[in-house]
């Protein structure tokens, strides 16, 4: 995703973090048949992190790094592109933090060395194709 640093230019926001709306705007032009939600999705999306978050003050990298480390959000939400019959979709799956206290960060490496490939099957056998992972997010209330 390299051009993802381009779509930030002109933005009030910085280079590594850029309003959803813009990435959303480059999944679009990436894959034609994707519809965005971004309704669904915080406010916000780190570049180097990949993850949508909220930001209640100015210094959105330190609310970046506090979303990062918070020990108990009750899940965890990836966000994907998926291929279907008619094209690309967009689609979330959601993952319960039990015991409530694995952090965002954790959970991103956790999914890709264990929970990957169990979601990349449960698609395959809906009749899905993964295509890549676009982002992360956190519920702070329970589904």
């Amino acid at each position: 995703m390299k051009s993802l640093p381009a779509i930030a230019k002109g933005t009030q926001v910085s280079q590594e973090i850029i309003p959803t709306a813009e990435y959303a705007t480059h999944l679009e032009s990436k894959y034609e048949t994707v519809k965005v939600p971004v309704y669904k999705l915080r406010e916000l999306f780190s570049i180097k992190e990949r993850v949508f978050f909220d930001c209640k003050g100015t210094d959105m990298g330190s609310w970046l790094r506090r979303v990062l480390i918070k020990p108990d959000f009750p899940s965890f939400r990836i966000y994907l592109v998926v291929k279907l019959d008619a094209g690309y979709g967009f689609m979330d799956v959601n993952f319960r933090n039990l015991g409530n206290k694995e952090t965002l960060e954790h959970f991103i490496e956790r999914y890709h060395m264990q929970l990957e490939t169990m979601t990349k099957l449960s698609l395959q056998s809906a009749g899905h194709e993964y295509i890549e992972c676009v982002g992360y997010s956190y519920d702070e209330t329970m589904p």
